[in-house]
């Protein structure tokens, strides 16, 4: 039996953009899966970040007033975190110089990925330092 490659032909021109389509899909889909399992990294480190500058302010005031715990709602809400997913934890009252002060904030992250499905996903900031007052 003999091939005739020029009744073939044609189907290259069909294959190759079908395989093509494939191939992007594919890479598509690995994108956004890396994306989605990155973020709540991203999301502890904005989390993180915004406890630490709230510990400074913390050292001066020896403890975390009301005020500034509002200002690190807000400001926590204003990043993205949805404020009833947010525990403060903290001290509550002025500390003297060269006592110790805590920060404690948790939130929980809602992670959704195309085949597992949804999870929660718990992040907890522990920071401590002392007073500077």
């Amino acid at each position: 039996m003999k091939l005739d490659i020029k009744s073939k032909k044609g189907t290259e021109i069909i294959t190759t953009p079908i395989i093509i389509a494939l191939g992007i899909l594919m890479v598509a889909v690995l994108i956004v899966f890396s994306i989605k399992i990155i973020m709540p990294y991203i999301w502890y480190e904005k989390l993180s970040s915004t406890c630490l500058k709230y510990v400074f302010i913390m050292e001066e005031y020896g403890y975390l007033t009301n005020l500034e715990e509002k200002n690190l709602m807000k400001e926590l809400k204003k990043q993205g975190f949805m404020e009833k997913k947010v525990k403060v934890n903290c001290t509550k009252k002025q500390q003297k110089y060269g006592y110790p002060i805590y920060l404690n904030v948790s939130y929980t992250y809602e992670l959704e990925l195309p085949v597992v499905g949804k999870k929660q996903v718990e992040m907890t900031i522990n920071r401590e330092s002392v007073s500077k007052r």
